[in-house]
């Protein structure tokens, strides 16, 4: 009987209660989601301060905060007129790097643009760990009064985690559009559902295919608090789609590594607003960040993005 007893015992101890701990402990992780909505507001009014005092004031927070690289510093770039202005909104692990031939660009075209530096990106990944998705969305109030203060009409274009930060952006403020590149609305890494759980064990994961060529402008490995953060920041967009209203224009790689694609369109189709349009990007090399010049679909990207701005900001003029 003693024997029976112990043996029940021993499979409880070593195999039933430890799943009983995990489940409970992803169940704890997972409720401890909280809604955006409840955090997140419309930009405190800037329009007294000069577009060039909200610039200097950008760089300000970037130096104090340990940027070493121009390239990864925020870029106000004025164009020939003051009709447009376009928020240009980088990815996770990213910097302003990664949008800046999409700014020059645009810039030749007439554009102003802005080129947003998120807290924690381009000085060390164990600082991307240390900000909140609320700290993101503030940071992005200096570049779209910089823009509001000089520019008719604001567009706000994002690439993945960009692309989430872009929709809250239209959500809560004014804007003429909203740009989505490769928005990270559903990641194919099933791991990524079990964040919640593992930034609670572990800060940094390595990434297993960084391209050397980009080092100082990206990071090589995920902060997994930060990209908790960014498990937040998709669960509200989710949630608000089908109160999205202004134009949205969405730019999704069919062969997008690290976005699943298809999740993507399910998601988009769930929008209400009246004006939307999606471009599909067909191409087998690396298709994430759609806005580096190794990608040789990015003029087709450049101009899609440009023809439907133009698009739209002459509906609305």
């Amino acid at each position: 009987m003693n024997i029976y007893t112990n043996k029940k015992k021993t499979i409880f101890r070593w195999f039933i209660l430890p799943w009983i701990i995990g489940l409970l402990l992803i169940f704890l992780a997972v409720g401890s989601v909280t809604d955006m909505d409840k955090k997140l507001k419309p930009f405190v009014a800037l329009d007294n301060v000069s577009s060039e005092d909200l610039y200097q004031l950008d760089l300000k927070r970037s130096y104090a905060e340990g940027v070493k690289l121009d390239e990864n510093l925020p870029l106000y770039t004025r164009g020939n007129d003051n009709s447009v202005g376009i928020l240009l909104i980088h990815g996770f692990t990213g910097s302003p790097y990664e949008m800046h031939e999409l700014s020059a660009y645009l810039n030749s075209l007439g554009y102003s643009t802005y080129s947003v530096r998120l807290p924690g990106s381009g000085t060390t990944p164990e600082n991307l760990n240390e900000f909140s998705y609320a700290d993101w969305y503030e940071s992005l109030k200096f570049g779209y009064y910089t823009l509001k203060n000089s520019c008719d009409q604001i567009f706000v274009a994002g690439q993945s985690l960009g692309g989430l930060l872009a929709s809250a952006v239209g959500y809560y403020n004014e804007v003429s559009g909203i740009i989505m590149l490769n928005p990270a609305l559903k990641i194919k890494d099933w791991r990524f559902r079990f964040i919640p759980l593992m930034q609670l064990f572990n800060n940094i994961y390595k990434k297993s295919d960084f391209d050397a060529n980009y080092a100082g402008y990206f990071y090589d490995v995920w902060p997994l608090k930060g990209m908790y953060q960014l498990y937040l920041t998709q669960k509200y967009v989710k949630k608000k789609l089908h109160d999205f209203d202004p134009p949205i224009f969405l730019v999704q790689a069919k062969e997008d590594e690290v976005v699943d694609y298809k999740g993507v369109l399910r998601y988009f189709e769930k929008i209400k607003a009246k004006d939307k349009k999606k471009f599909l990007v067909e191409g087998k090399e690396d298709m994430h960040v759609l806005t580096l010049s190794k990608n040789s679909k990015q003029q087709l990207v450049f101009n899609a993005i440009s023809n439907w701005i133009k698009e739209m900001s002459n509906v609305r003029q």
